[in-house]
């Protein structure tokens, strides 16, 4: 076997290779996105829980919050709420002073959003 025919046959088998594994991270799955509403300050609140299989459960490894609340108030206390279920994985906390509502909006949405796990 001589030089080029060895050069053909490893860009070969690197193509193949690149198109399998883009094949493999195409059809990988992702996390399951679950949604969950309730009322916030100022309407409807809508939480995106993105989760993965953990055990017999799940773990919550994302978080997204769509809201019609005041931003410069609202804003803060949802990543308050976030930081906290992300780390304890639960919905128990007390209200972020200031955004009561808000920050009610956000567990109770979050409950819901769980249970459509369940």
């Amino acid at each position: 076997m001589n030089k080029e025919s060895l050069r053909k046959k490893l860009v070969l088998a690197f193509v193949v290779i690149g198109i399998l594994l883009g094949i493999y991270e195409a059809n990988k799955p992702g996390p399951l996105v679950v949604e969950g509403t309730s009322t916030g300050y100022n309407g409807d609140l809508t939480v995106k829980l993105q989760v993965k299989p953990k055990g017999e459960g799940f773990k919550i490894i994302g978080f997204d919050v769509i809201h019609q609340d005041t931003p410069p108030i609202a804003d803060p206390a949802i990543d308050v709420v976030k930081t906290y279920i992300l780390k304890n994985q639960n919905t128990e906390f007390d209200v972020v002073s200031g955004a009561t509502y808000t920050s009610e909006g956000v567990r109770e949405a979050t409950k819901n959003a769980i249970e459509k796990i369940k």
